[in-house]
């Protein structure tokens, strides 16, 4: 499997980690498909909603090939690391509030490696090989807002 194959096997194993443990019941969820960045604003049912926050999460790994071949393995020690800062910051931030929207993060100038998107979310997965510290680097990242 190439890193490419990998990252978007993560965002596959993801997404329904992503979905069932977030629970949005009161809050509905919008995502935009479109690419943007930090401060961009979006208009949903004539309110105007920026999109302020990113949450991201990084996790070191020395040798992740010995997760990538079993995906009990790589959903314990891969996907849920990845997932949970997210989910906590969403669900703290959209507690009692109605509307959430996510958006597909725009590429930056200091990208690195292979990056995927979870399917119907603003998450992005970023995964680069650090020559410094000989350790790949899976980068979560979401952009959202909420109303």
């Amino acid at each position: 499997m190439n890193e490419q194959e990998t990252v978007n096997r993560l965002a596959t194993l993801a997404t329904p980690q992503l979905t069932s443990l977030l629970r949005l019941k009161n809050t509905r969820h919008i995502y935009d498909p479109t690419p943007g960045a930090l401060n961009t604003r979006v208009v949903v049912d004539g309110n105007e909603l920026t999109l302020d926050k990113v949450k991201r999460a990084s996790q070191p790994y020395r040798n992740i090939e010995r997760f990538l071949f079993d995906e009990e393995k790589m959903m314990q020690f891969v996907v849920a690391p990845g997932v949970m800062p997210i989910v906590l910051a969403l669900s703290k931030d959209i507690m009692g509030k109605k509307l959430l929207v996510t958006r597909r993060l725009a590429a930056r100038n200091d990208d690195k490696g292979v990056v995927g998107n979870l399917h119907g979310f603003g998450v992005r997965i970023m995964m680069y090989f650090d020559k410094g510290v000989g350790e790949t680097i899976v980068e979560w990242s979401c952009l959202y807002g909420v109303l």
